[in-house]
């Protein structure tokens, strides 16, 4: 990732109901039932390495983040548990692991073939991969503020921002999988959060998705402006219930491998 500037774990997790569902769910089809060991990579704040515990309370859990606010945003939220600084890219190590999990990250990582099977070596025999990637780059709130960093006015700091992420498709990850892991699960599902209004919207993204555009932005005062421009742009693209409500679809694939 070419933006270096760090994660806010506070307003991460705002919504943090809406970020742990998924791990949730991803979590539940594990057909593990007595894991040793388990990593999280790209655990953040720690609510999905905490989804794990719950699940496997007698198992050795360590989560691991690139991100030192988030590391010590997991320490501070739950302190008797195991957490490391660590970008899983350059990661060097002997262990392996029953479950290799991870919620919402490798779409920050360029090469994800090389990530990919440099988990599975990582893997126990009979270990399972579990991730889940989210399918933003298919949402209109992506296309927005896509074309929001391409006006005139934002486009020389923020047009390239966008390749701070990478996403494939499921036949991507299954062609490589396949190679490497037998049982193979796919599937996709769309979350329907219900917000308030559409700067629900804004302030969920702001965290993730647009935090690579506005930390581009020198000042404040342009950041605000860069989020008024794509409130203005998602108004379109999610018009409002009868109620007032706003419904904000999220789609999300997940993948669970066995080695």
């Amino acid at each position: 990732m070419k933006n270096n500037k760090d994660w806010n774990p506070e307003l991460y997790l705002k919504f943090k109901n809406e970020r742990t569902q998924p791990a949730i769910d991803l979590a539940a089809r594990i057909n593990l039932e007595n894991p040793e060991k388990i990593m999280d990579v790209g655990c953040g704040p720690g609510n999905s390495t905490n989804v794990l515990l719950s699940r496997w309370p007698e198992s050795e859990i360590v989560g691991i983040d690139n991100s030192t606010s988030m590391i010590e945003s997991a320490q501070s939220n739950y302190p008797d548990m195991e957490w490391r600084v660590e970008d899983v890219t350059r990661m060097e190590t002997e262990e392996k692991y029953d479950i290799i999990f991870s919620n919402a990250t490798i779409e920050w990582i360029q090469n994800q073939e090389k990530l990919i099977n440099d988990l599975v070596k990582m893997l126990k025999d009979k270990g399972a991969l579990a991730v889940q990637v989210p399918q933003y780059n298919t949402m209109p709130i992506s296309q927005a503020i896509e074309r929001v960093s391409l006006n005139k006015r934002w486009k020389e700091q923020t047009s390239q921002a966008n390749n701070d992420f990478t996403f494939h498709s499921s036949d991507y990850y299954y062609d490589i999988l396949s190679v490497k892991l037998k049982s193979i699960t796919m599937w996709e599902t769309s979350y329907f959060h219900i917000m308030p209004s559409h700067q629900n919207i804004v302030e969920m993204i702001k965290s993730t998705g647009m935090r690579t555009f506005l930390d581009r932005l020198d000042t404040r005062e342009e950041k605000i402006e860069f989020e008024k421009d794509v409130l203005k742009e998602i108004t379109k693209a999610y018009p409002a219930q009868k109620d007032g409500h706003v419904l904000f679809p999220f789609e999300r694939l997940f993948f669970i491998g066995y080695k």
